[in-house]
């Protein structure tokens, strides 16, 4: 089973992560939840042996930024 963390803007330029249609932390910049969505996919995959990776959603494409366990 695959896990996917995006990361998608809310309130202006207010970030959040999201896992499927769970919230995982909301109000962050940009930076610190691309590092957040990276360390917790990476944990995830060493935890589970599932794949996972982290999305950015914005704009007209969706943009791979990490994948763990995908080859």
């Amino acid at each position: 089973m695959k896990s996917v963390y995006s990361i998608c803007e809310r309130e202006g330029r207010q970030w959040c992560i999201t896992m499927g249609q769970h919230l995982v932390r909301s109000q962050l910049c940009p930076a610190v939840a691309i590092k957040l969505a990276r360390h917790l996919a990476r944990e995830h995959h060493y935890a589970t042996g599932f794949p996972s990776r982290v999305e950015f959603l914005g704009g007209k494409m969706t943009i791979v930024l990490a994948s763990y366990g995908v080859q």
